[in-house]
């Protein structure tokens, strides 16, 4: 029981970090744009990782942007991750309970 609880925890703190890392990649590509000179009519857009001035980025956080929402879901994965770790800090107690009653 303890063990399956430590493993969800463990699930649970895994799949957080990935969410995290990829929200953190959304905020990084948020200030970058694509140059439209470099592009064929035909060709996929590719970023040039052109910065983007801090009047464009102003205006671009104050619209909403496209940074709101990784920033918020990076908080959310925050508490999810901080979820998991009390979950396993809490089955690792109650183990050690265990262990101290059948000594």
């Amino acid at each position: 029981m303890i063990n399956s609880v430590m493993s969800e925890g463990l699930r649970g703190m895994q799949s957080s970090q990935r969410e995290m890392l990829k929200s953190a990649e959304d905020i990084a590509r948020a200030n970058v744009r694509e140059d439209p000179a470099t592009q064929a009519v035909d060709q996929q857009p590719q970023p040039t990782n052109v910065p983007l001035s801090p009047v464009e980025r102003s205006v671009e956080s104050d619209s909403g942007g496209e940074i709101v929402e990784p920033l918020i879901e990076m908080r959310r994965q925050e508490q999810v991750f901080t979820a998991s770790a009390k979950l396993i800090s809490v089955a690792d107690d109650a183990l050690g309970s265990l262990i101290d009653v059948e000594s």
